[in-house]
């Protein structure tokens, strides 16, 4: 009786979308695999009965007959999130990039799905990027047009990546960590769009879409040739960099490019020279932050939404730091450095980490965030502790809220993709510091992930009226 009703459901809900725009049947089963029916007017569907049991056929799809009991759930819908379909013309026996350094001739097209708009197949080149996120099976990417264009919605640009989010078994981390400093005001946010990928036709995984950071229009909007964005992170992997004298900071120069400028203008100053110009103003800011008023250089309402973000997702990325952007339009009298980008979150939140007896656990979401020393200097400078409790308490009471209606709507934008990747990347590994679990079962994920916020949220606030500044 409980195989007829079933049957009996899926036929209603199938037929009642053969009438509309063409939809996909989402046939989730309970030995962990997916399948992903399209239907349109002319499907068909048939109950039979096999030999070992009740089954559920498409006559006119590759679809394999599936067994009604291996059946979990199905959903109608459209997949809603864009396709992003590459070609190596020189290398069609690839299906990931292999290299960071260099990049390769690529070809383009992107199916919307009724998220965006199509883009027609176009040139670009590729490579691979990241850090530690290189060094894992699935690799992220990043992508150069030769002039600025919009794909998927985002404002335009020649630079985007796409991020793997291998160790992100929600596939939510960064999209959420994003919204949210969106919301609460940090500088210069990135908005990230789901997608599917394929290269050369074959299905390479779920991605994150969203620009690269730099000094442009579409991330840190300043001039060049006045303004600084520079990445602390233990890294220390670009061509221009310091330690600050105090507290030995690793400081890269993120943008602009020294060379590409004194190229455009020889007659100003070198690289040498403007590395030196940008180290003497960093280290006065940062002697300010530790001996003076503290936020006469730095500002203070970007960093606490910066440290409110990061707070609230325990990202002890900045504790190190890595992946910490903070920029300064220009020297001038009155100029001061604001935090933002926000960055790198796919091991921030409850990520598994090592428990008792060889086993992983989430972590607990009742630890204090690790800060640098920088941090720590500024959190005790005078009008930190006012503006953060006040920034915490609208978090609390109007952001929260909407920030979980937002992981609800978003996790059923993307399940589809997290299941298919959970399929392609099946995995589960150990990289001492943390597990690695597939994305299949991904309802259980962000279930987890919402009440592990909550938990958050509660223990921020217990901080804050323990007397705490942060």
């Amino acid at each position: 009786m409980k195989i007829l009703k079933l049957f009996i459901t899926i036929f209603m809900v199938v037929s009642a979308c053969m009438t509309t725009a063409a939809r996909d049947l989402l046939i989730y089963r309970n030995d962990r695999q997916f399948n992903m029916v399209k239907l349109d007017s002319t499907t068909s569907m048939q109950h039979i009965q096999g030999e070992d049991g009740y089954y559920l056929a498409f006559p006119d799809s590759e679809t394999q007959p599936i067994e009604l009991s291996a059946i979990d759930s199905c959903i109608v819908r459209r997949s809603d999130i864009p396709v992003l379909r590459f070609t190596f013309p020189d290398y069609p026996d690839r299906y990931q990039v292999w290299d960071k350094e260099n990049y390769i001739n690529a070809t383009l097209s992107i199916d919307g799905n009724g998220y965006s708009d199509n883009l027609e197949e176009t040139t670009l080149t590729v490579k691979g990027r990241g850090n530690s996120s290189w060094s894992k099976p699935k690799k992220p990417m990043r992508l150069k047009f030769p002039s600025k264009t919009s794909i998927c919605g985002l404002k335009k640009a020649k630079s985007y990546v796409l991020l793997a989010d291998y160790l992100d078994n929600s596939h939510m981390k960064n999209a959420v960590a994003f919204w949210l400093a969106q919301r609460i005001g940090v500088p210069c946010a990135n908005t990230g769009v789901p997608c599917h990928v394929y290269i050369n036709d074959r299905y390479t995984g779920a991605f994150l879409l969203t620009h690269k950071i730099g000094i442009n229009s579409a991330s840190v909007d300043i001039e060049e040739t006045e303004g600084m964005l520079f990445e602390l992170s233990t890294e220390f992997d670009e061509n221009y960099k310091f330690y600050s004298d105090i507290y030995k900071l690793p400081v890269m120069v993120k943008d602009p490019d020294f060379d590409e400028l004194y190229e455009d203008d020889p007659e100003g100053p070198t690289p040498e020279e403007r590395l030196a110009l940008w180290e003497g103003d960093f280290n006065k800011a940062v002697y300010s932050a530790t001996y003076g008023e503290g936020f006469d250089e730095f500002d203070l309402d970007s960093f606490v939404g910066y440290l409110l973000v990061n707070n609230i997702v325990y990202n002890d990325e900045i504790g190190h730091p890595k992946s910490l952007y903070l920029h300064k339009s220009s020297m001038a009298e009155g100029e001061v450095y604001r935090f933002g980008p926000v960055w790198d979150f796919d091991v921030a939140f409850d990520l598994l980490v090592p428990g008792d007896d060889d086993t992983y656990t989430p972590r607990r979401p009742d630890s204090p965030i690790w800060l640098n020393y920088l941090f720590k200097s500024l959190i005790a400078r005078p009008g930190f502790a006012e503006a953060y409790k006040a920034r915490f308490d609208e978090f609390e009471k109007e952001i929260l809220p909407d920030l979980l209606d937002f992981i609800d709507q978003y996790a059923a934008l993307i399940e589809p993709s997290a299941k298919l990747d959970g399929l392609a990347w099946p995995e589960y590994q150990s990289y001492g510091w943390i597990y690695r679990t597939p994305s299949f079962d991904h309802r259980e994920s962000v279930a987890h992930l919402k009440e592990w916020l909550v938990a958050r949220t509660a223990f921020l606030r217990s901080r804050l009226d323990n007397g705490y500044a942060y």
